[in-house]
């Protein structure tokens, strides 16, 4: 299968694209960025191709060659809201929701192969009502909400097309000292239950690429949903290579 990676150097990007390079499955990765990425010398990346673009609102016809054929879609492109601060809202709102537009409709205008599913990377909590705006974070909550909305209108107006938004969690990951000593704080908090919702980086990763390749179980996967597929599916790679 081909598969689109968008956002591929994000701190997710680059962990789908690590994991995707050791799925059999996946034939093509297409890691679409504004950078070129970087992969790890000990994987073999054969079936790797970044496609840099200076916009994820613009696509050439060069770059939308590069989709003719996609089986599927992992969408990871937005400002967080921890970046929110440092952009106007009405850019936070052209790359959250137009560029995820903008994007699937590049994609869909290139020729994907039927069903062509499209996983949309949100938050947990977004909520569904646009007319509840929430108190924190109100402007921003219900922007994410109306893009997922947005989304789940994609199969409606294009024939053979399957959507999946996953509503992650805080992403725990150890890329730094910081993120580390917090992602070790959510284990620990974790065995008694999850009151934060939280997921690793590798579940997310394999949770999406899960879906990706094997098909979507639902709509809207939460949080635990995301937990749970992605330990099954890490649980069941490593036994196929033990």
């Amino acid at each position: 299968m081909k598969l689109i990676v968008a956002g591929a150097t994000g701190l997710l990007g680059t962990e789908i694209i690590r994991q995707s390079l050791q799925i059999p499955e996946i034939t093509q990765v297409i890691a679409l960025a504004r950078k070129p990425i970087q992969t790890d010398g000990s994987l073999d990346s054969s079936k790797l191709k970044s496609v840099i673009i200076q916009d994820y609102g613009e696509y050439s016809d060069e770059v939308k060659s590069e989709f003719d054929g996609a089986d599927a879609c992992i969408w990871t492109v937005a400002i967080t809201p921890f970046r929110t601060r440092s952009f106007d809202f009405a850019e936070v709102k052209r790359v959250c929701q137009d560029c995820t537009k903008l994007g699937f409709e590049a994609m869909y205008q290139a020729g994907p192969t039927r069903p062509f599913r499209f996983i949309y990377l949100s938050a947990d909590g977004t909520p569904r009502d646009p007319s509840k705006k929430p108190a924190i974070m109100g402007e921003y909550q219900v922007m994410r909400c109306n893009t997922e909305l947005m989304v789940f209108e994609f199969p409606k107006e294009k024939k053979g097309v399957e959507v999946c938004i996953a509503q992650a969690g805080v992403i725990a990951n150890s890329t730094t000292w910081s993120r580390a000593l917090v992602a070790n704080l959510f284990r620990v908090v974790n065995f008694i239950g999850r009151p934060f919702p939280n997921i690793d980086r590798n579940e997310l990763a394999a949770a999406v690429l899960d879906q990706a390749v094997n098909g979507i179980e639902k709509e809207t996967l939460s949080n635990a949903d995301l937990v749970r597929l992605g330990q099954q599916a890490l649980k069941a790679r490593k036994s196929q290579t033990s």
